[in-house]
């Protein structure tokens, strides 16, 4: 993967610093959030920890609800206060969601082995959904799913492979296919033991494959320099052409026109705190959005 040079890795460090800072003062100003334990149990019978976490006033109707699907091999903490995620489970509470974050099979308490978003993973998000759906304060129509840089490949799996009924998908800077995931070889992390020419065990994984097969609205968000890859957007662009090219309700990137797939985007700011307020804008506006029918 390609470094940050010493100085940006310094800024980097300090984005996340006062970001954390930042927002940790704003949370403290927000709307009381509760958060349960629950047990959730995968197709195959792995034991999956989730945390729901939710307004601790809700008020009398159903609420949107999100499951937030994690990196390249992170569990629930990542989205824990604290966490190293762009957004935290009680931030997008206090926006009036429903809330479930979860240890995917093989990472945190959870069982199974470890899957980097593939075919188990993405059931793992369906069963998630499925959860919530069942829930009488949440809107079953009105479920979506936040991805997190590599975890784009549960998320658009779990809509466009395993069915599950979201309204929409919010992608982060995920990594499009095997070249972007990888670094162009560089990186094997996520494919220990599989070349690139392994295709039963890549197609899976590779999101720009399925966005097009999306039945539920799309939207990318892609800072100017990518948070894992610096000077790395191709991946943001081949996935909203390949969405481009499906039959989606609808599509965005950034704060360009819905449906509309530009020759070039104009990037977010890049840092924490502005993924941070584009992820809790773009939150605020897909609360009403709901699944097609």
């Amino acid at each position: 993967m390609p470094e940050f040079p010493s100085s940006q890795r310094v800024l980097a460090a300090l984005d996340r610093r006062a970001a954390r800072w930042v927002r940790a003062r704003h949370g403290a100003r927000g709307a009381d959030v509760v958060e349960d334990h629950i047990v959730l149990h995968s197709t195959v019978g792995y034991r999956l920890d989730t945390w729901i976490c939710r307004p601790a006033d809700p008020g009398p109707d159903p609420l949107p609800a999100v499951v937030l699907c994690p990196g390249i091999d992170d569990d629930a903490r990542v989205f824990a206060p604290g966490g190293s995620a762009p957004i935290t489970a009680e931030e997008v509470a206090r926006l009036g969601y429903v809330v479930l974050r979860f240890d995917p099979a093989g990472r945190g308490s959870s069982w199974g082995e470890e899957d980097f978003g593939g075919p188990e993973h993405q059931d793992d998000v369906a069963c998630a959904v499925a959860l919530l759906a069942g829930r009488p304060d949440v809107d079953a129509d009105r479920i979506g799913l936040v991805a997190i840089s590599l975890g784009v490949s549960m998320a658009v799996g779990a809509a466009a492979r395993a069915g599950a009924p979201v309204a929409w998908i919010l992608d982060w800077e995920g990594p499009s296919d095997r070249e972007i995931i990888t670094a162009g070889g560089t990186i094997l992390t996520p494919a220990d033991g599989h070349s690139l020419d392994d295709e039963l065990y890549w197609r899976p994984r590779e999101a720009v494959r399925h966005v097009g097969a999306l039945r539920c609205g799309y939207l990318r968000l892609q800072a100017a320099q990518d948070h894992a890859q610096p000077g790395e957007v191709r991946h943001a662009m081949r996935m909203i052409r390949a969405a481009g090219d499906g039959a989606l309700p609808w599509l965005q990137i950034n704060d360009h026109p819905r449906d509309h797939v530009p020759v070039r985007a104009n990037w977010l700011p890049s840092g924490t705190l502005a993924a941070n307020r584009a992820i809790s804008r773009k939150l605020h506006l897909l609360r009403a959005k709901r699944k097609t029918t």
